[in-house]
């Protein structure tokens, strides 16, 4: 014992000893002071010459970028199965993954007047579960498997979504076949999502730019246009558990269309469908004929909004469609004139006259036909001086000619953008859904970057000319009226953009009485 405690000892002054440092073979190196004092380089110093690197030549010209390579866009195969739904598949082998989207041709356009919201709750009402799965079975069945099975309606449309491992994908199918065969229907689930949608419209109207997102679509479009319509706890109300059953019955594949994008063939396809929905038959209702926009032209239209810290102003027409043959200059004209940070409105209202974040404008399509729209959130003391510039931006924008270098950004930004399109699974499969939904061919894409490349400045004012209007505007103000009311009294009594006056409305696009102090 008495060794081992000798022999450690030892050790441990062998350590110690080596970690002392060792005597320096040469002098020093003086180190710089803690705290250097700077001094001033006095008059008859002379300055020191430039830097001559050597690569400055090439810094003094910047590099030319070369042009956009052509895009390969996958190839889409057609065909259709015997119960009659139609199939569009994009093969991509990169990833084990299957992603399927059934699209049917109804939504929020076949919504009773009196029952607007009915597709759309009743779509969600799927995703609550089965007869023999409630919410949380159904989602823990799905995450068991690793993949969604989910449905929703939109403004055209209704889609049931499927996204999966390829191994995993005869799970995900038995979820949606029993989703079809025996949804839940449960009046408790069914309740609480009317009693959300309501809770929704409610924090909506308190905010003024979602009073706007809710007031401009009938002013654009027309109140009574499917459109234009908008929810309201009446028309959630009057949607009935009954009802929903008669929507998920039009879940029929005859006439609808089913888009797949993934590591699966024809064949499997065929296969998986046929053994897990052999009796899935019948004709899905034929697509909905929606009337042009019927929009409330020349009026100045306000929603008041008390002691509102800022006013959300839109201005707006009707537009073309989507498939109108000069679609690319138009989408050049409408990113120069708002689709970008570096647009005419947005480096106007922003960064010339800082009276916003940000303002925008372009055209939103649908099946039917579009809207034109320029749009901010601006200080409630620039409320009247913004309308005024969007004026001005507007009619430049169809009497002046874009700028060359104003084209160049926004064809480079067009085609450098469009392989994100195509960049996950998900996204290429709503690329070519859009397609088809507007009428377009599949190979619309193939002479994309040509016909970008061929707009040039002449075509960009033609289309200004053309669908941009001079006057006759729909005008759309949320904000505080004892703030903004007398700047709006004045736009409209110099008809800047109609004849109309000030048209007052509440958070439901109805016409209410002017607001007093």
């Amino acid at each position: 014992m008495k060794t081992t405690i000798t022999l450690s000892l030892l050790a441990l002054s062998a350590a110690v000893a080596a970690c002392k440092p060792k005597t320096a073979t040469q002098e020093p190196v003086e180190q710089p002071s803690t705290a250097p004092v700077a001094t001033a380089p006095s008059d008859t110093e002379a300055a020191p010459p430039p830097a001559n690197w050597p690569d400055e030549p090439y810094r003094a010209t910047r590099p030319t970028a070369g042009q956009v390579a052509e895009l390969k866009l996958p190839q889409v195969e057609t065909f259709k199965l015997d119960n009659g739904l139609e199939v569009y598949l994009v093969r991509n082998d990169k990833l084990p993954t299957v992603y399927m989207n059934f699209e049917f041709d109804f939504g929020a356009v076949s919504d009773p007047k009196t029952q607007v919201g009915l597709h759309s709750i009743c779509l969600d009402l799927l995703d609550e579960g089965t007869k023999n799965l409630d919410k949380v079975a159904w989602e823990e069945k799905q995450a068991d498997h690793a993949v969604s099975v989910s449905a929703g309606a939109g403004s055209d449309t209704s889609n049931l979504n499927v996204r999966s491992l390829k191994r995993e994908l005869p799970a995900a199918l038995d979820l949606l076949a029993e989703m079809l065969r025996e949804p839940g229907m449960r009046e408790a689930d069914f309740e609480r999502l009317k009693d959300r949608r309501k809770a929704s419209i409610a924090q909506a109207k308190g905010n003024p730019g979602s009073i706007a997102g809710r007031v401009i679509g009938p002013l654009l479009w027309g109140a009574d246009h499917p459109y234009g319509r908008i929810e309201t706890d009446k028309t959630i109300d009057a949607v009935q558990l009954k009802d929903c059953a008669k929507v998920v019955g039009k879940l029929k594949p005859g006439g609808a269309r089913l888009w797949v994008v993934g590591q699966i063939s024809q064949d499997e396809i065929k296969q998986e469908l046929a053994s897990r929905l052999p009796e899935w038959k019948g004709k899905a209702p034929a697509k909905v004929n929606v009337a042009a926009a019927k929009p409330r032209l020349g009026s100045v239209f306000f929603v008041h909004v008390k002691d509102a810290p800022q006013s959300s102003v839109y201005v707006g027409h009707a537009g073309p469609k989507r498939n109108a043959t000069d679609y690319e200059a138009t989408d050049l004209m409408a990113e120069i004139l708002g689709g970008s940070f570096s647009s005419r409105i947005n480096m106007n209202l922003r960064e010339d006259k800082g009276y916003t974040y940000g303002g925008r404008a372009g055209f939103g399509y649908r099946r039917a036909g579009s809207t034109f729209a320029a749009s901010s959130q601006v200080r409630t003391d620039a409320t009247g001086p913004s309308l005024r510039e969007i004026a001005k931006e507007i009619a430049t924008m169809r009497t002046t000619d874009a700028k060359p270098d104003e084209l160049f950004r926004v064809q480079e930004g067009a085609l450098l953008a469009l392989p994100a399109e195509f960049d996950t699974p998900t996204s290429t499969l709503m690329a070519f859904r859009q397609l088809k939904f507007f009428g377009l061919p599949l190979d619309w894409y193939d002479g994309y970057q040509k016909r970008l490349r061929a707009v040039d400045i002449a075509a960009v004012r033609k289309a200004a000319e053309k669908h941009l209007r001079a006057k006759d505007f729909v005008v759309l103000v949320v904000g505080d009226a004892n703030k903004v009311l007398g700047d709006l009294d004045a736009i409209a009594t110099e008809k800047l953009f109609g004849a109309g006056g000030v048209v007052v409305l509440d958070a439901d696009a109805q016409p209410t009485k002017r607001p007093t102090e």
